[in-house]
């Protein structure tokens, strides 16, 4: 239980930080946050491949870790709740 606990306060966590970023460097509005589940493409055509890829080198950078095909492959990469997610798991495997 104590373990299922770390893992859900690492991805708030992770996610608080994807939030930040999208906010800080997308100029994404707060209030994005009870939107967690939307797909980065849907996002009001905000994000392109590009601004993906950003998205994450910054969270490779931030937490040591290396994206893979994998990862990009997971349906779950495309949006907040599950992005962070996938980074807590990788967090979790180190």
């Amino acid at each position: 239980m104590e373990s299922r606990n770390r893992a859900d306060a690492t991805v708030e966590k992770v996610r608080k930080e994807i939030e930040g970023l999208l906010h800080d460097r997308f100029d994404v509005s707060e209030d994005f946050a009870s939107r967690e589940n939307d797909n980065f493409f849907g996002l009001q055509g905000l994000f392109g491949p590009r601004e993906l890829t950003y998205v994450s080198y910054m969270l490779e950078a931030r937490y040591g870790i290396q994206f893979n095909k994998k990862e990009y492959d997971d349906p779950k990469f495309y949006s907040i709740s599950g992005l962070s997610e996938i980074v807590a798991q990788m967090l979790s495997e180190d």
